[in-house]
């Protein structure tokens, strides 16, 4: 008799406090709640499980702009440091 793989039980840690949480049975992407800490995890890896912060949507760094231009406006263009030095 061969054993079901995903009825053994794993183990994955939740990053925020390290709390061991058991599966039967997760998929790849599932959603679990700590029931240490109430953070919201995800499945990110099943061989080993391994589980990372769930987030809505995927992390985009859209104002990142590597292409060199003056896009970013740090305020610096209007200011006037001649009124700031007495001669």
């Amino acid at each position: 008799m061969t054993e079901n793989p995903t009825s053994q039980v794993r183990i994955g840690i939740c990053p925020g406090c390290g709390a061991r949480i058991r599966f039967q049975q997760f998929e790849l992407g599932e959603f679990v709640v700590c029931e240490e800490c109430g953070d919201e995890l995800e499945v990110v890896q099943t061989n080993p499980v391994k589980l990372d912060w769930a987030y809505s949507e995927p992390y985009e760094n859209d104002d990142w702009d590597d292409d060199g231009d003056d896009d970013f406006d740090d305020g610096w263009d209007d200011y006037d440091d001649d009124d700031d030095w007495d001669e």
